[in-house]
């Protein structure tokens, strides 16, 4: 081969390189769970279910979903628009990620979020 066909001691193209594997410390950070806490304010009805896990990279618009689609299986409630709170303190934009929530906003261990059928904080 001449040195014009890429062959030894020549200029060599770059060969295209596969699409690399997600590292562990990726993969895992995907897998993280974030433990919730839910407390209702007001006249808000408490539900069943106080604690749950979500990914850490779901977005809080999943969070405001589930409460909404629980809150809502009530007759009383079928139209009900539920504010969810931080802490007591603000309402976080829907496309947040939850994972920088708890790191931000947690408390032993929890990301404690509150509903209520009106504005309450924030």
């Amino acid at each position: 081969m001449s040195e014009a066909d890429g062959g030894e001691g020549g200029p060599s193209t770059p060969q295209p390189q596969a699409p690399q594997a997600q590292s562990p410390a990726s993969a895992a950070k995907k897998d993280e769970k974030v433990r919730i806490l839910v407390k209702n304010v007001g006249n808000a009805p408490i539900l069943k279910t106080t604690e749950f896990s979500a990914n850490s990279s779901s977005q809080f618009s999943r969070i405001i979903q589930h409460i909404q689609a629980k809150i809502r299986t009530s007759e009383n409630h079928k139209d009900a628009v539920v504010h969810l709170f931080i802490n007591q303190s603000f309402a976080p934009s829907p496309d947040e990620q939850l994972g920088d929530l708890f790191k931000c906003f947690q408390s032993d261990g929890r990301l404690v979020v509150d509903y209520a059928l009106m504005e309450a904080w924030g």
